[in-house]
């Protein structure tokens, strides 16, 4: 894993699905099991690349792309049904969570995830990780979502801190997009392992 070097940040940002929790292996079973009950090719590869986008984006993505008929509420409500009906959402992944907490007293701590509030909540609910967080901005909070900057801005907005003084910590192309727009370094995760640093500039 990549040793990052966090000291010249004021403040540490993180994704949610996929970075701190591995909920991004159930978003995948609800997409799967909503495109196989409207006959949509199922590209797992390409739907994890959208992660960081809320699902009712993702529809327009996949109606787009197959240039579907199917009216996308009723694919966006299939998909959140199902991901809902799902027990266990995901469990911690060791190697950030222990990073969020290692940098917990020196550092201001925020997340921000293209999950809804409701959907964040439940799976924060079953960690303690928002008991080390001062700030969550979800998809409630901004109009435009990844790969848009308006996210982590608002973030670094509610910390009340300065973007260019804040890291991201993402594990899509679309979030590491949108913390570079923002004008933030990002480290990129992958299988719960920092894997790559994309500076701002």
């Amino acid at each position: 894993m990549l040793e990052p070097n966090l000291d010249k940040y004021q403040a540490i940002i993180f994704d949610l699905d996929g970075t701190l929790v591995n909920s991004m292996v159930a978003h995948a079973a609800a997409w799967e099991q909503t495109c196989n009950k409207f006959n949509i090719p199922y590209d797992k590869e390409w739907l994890d690349e959208l992660g960081g986008m809320p699902s009712r984006k993702v529809t327009l993505e996949i109606v787009k792309r197959y240039n579907l008929t199917i009216d996308p509420l009723n694919i966006t409500k299939d998909k959140i049904a199902n991901f809902e009906a799902i027990e266990n959402k995901g469990e911690q992944i060791p190697e950030i969570c222990n990073l969020l907490k290692e940098y917990l007293p020196s550092k201001s701590i925020g997340i921000g995830t293209g999950a809804q509030y409701r959907h964040a909540k439940e799976i924060l609910d079953t960690t303690d990780i928002q008991n080390h967080i001062e700030v969550l901005v979800t998809s409630d909070d901004v109009e435009n979502h990844k790969p848009y900057p308006d996210t982590f801005l608002k973030v670094a907005e509610k910390l009340n801190i300065d973007a260019k003084n804040c890291v991201v910590f993402e594990d899509t192309t679309i979030g590491r997009q949108a913390a570079n727009r923002a004008g933030m370094d990002c480290y990129l995760v992958k299988q719960g392992k920092i894997i790559n640093f994309y500076p701002a500039n």
